[in-house]
């Protein structure tokens, strides 16, 4: 296993600020919760949690092994401006696959966070001999779709009316996958054109 309780990486976004981006700790509780309360209302729905809810947010943190997920947060002064994780399999057959998902904050879409701590989490899968990433993603997730669509991720399957959201409609669940290393190579690519580096 990656030892990944002490990463911690610092860079510049496109705006010229610094971000951190590290492991959620415990102490981060509190600061998640408020992250995830303060999500539009129509992204929080396709979450497969109910993000709002306290608990939820406490058995992610105290609950989770870094064996399942591993998850990382940017850090701007002070605020988490992102959440993603990588999603890990128990199952002997699925092992050399995982699963990415995370959100990047309103306010600080567009500066180049999103690509640079799923750089991170393509580097960690690298270190853990995974061969394939797989994304999933409901239908009305246009933004994502295109962004995800563009660094190189193909459409496997659509599951018609496959996801419940929180408000009780259902959705087509998108299936997108990529083998690692051409994932991770155009990941570097896009970061190296926009300038900004790791600390």
């Amino acid at each position: 296993m990656v030892d990944v309780c002490n990463f911690s990486k610092t860079f510049e976004c496109k705006d010229g600020k610094e971000i951190i981006i590290r492991c959620l700790q415990e102490s981060d509780e509190e600061e998640l919760a408020r992250f995830m309360r303060e999500l539009p209302p129509d992204e929080r729905i396709y979450f497969r949690d109910d993000v709002t809810d306290p608990e939820v947010i406490h058995k992610w943190i105290h609950e989770t092994t870094l064996d399942q997920v591993i998850p990382l947060i940017a850090l701007r002064e002070g605020e988490i401006a992102a959440n993603w994780s990588l999603h890990l399999s128990d199952q002997y057959w699925t092992r050399h696959m995982v699963h990415i998902r995370g959100i990047v904050g309103p306010k600080y879409r567009g500066i180049g966070i999103s690509d640079k701590i799923v750089y991170e989490l393509l580097t960690i899968a690298g270190q853990l001999d995974i061969e394939r990433v797989v994304i999933e993603l409901v239908a009305q997730q246009k933004r994502l779709l295109s962004r995800f669509n563009n660094i190189g991720f193909k459409l496997e399957a659509v599951l018609k009316d496959w996801a419940k959201d929180h408000s009780g409609r259902y959705n087509d669940l998108l299936i997108l996958t990529m083998e690692l290393e051409p994932a991770w190579k155009k990941m570097e690519e896009m970061i190296l054109d926009y300038g900004t580096h790791g600390g």
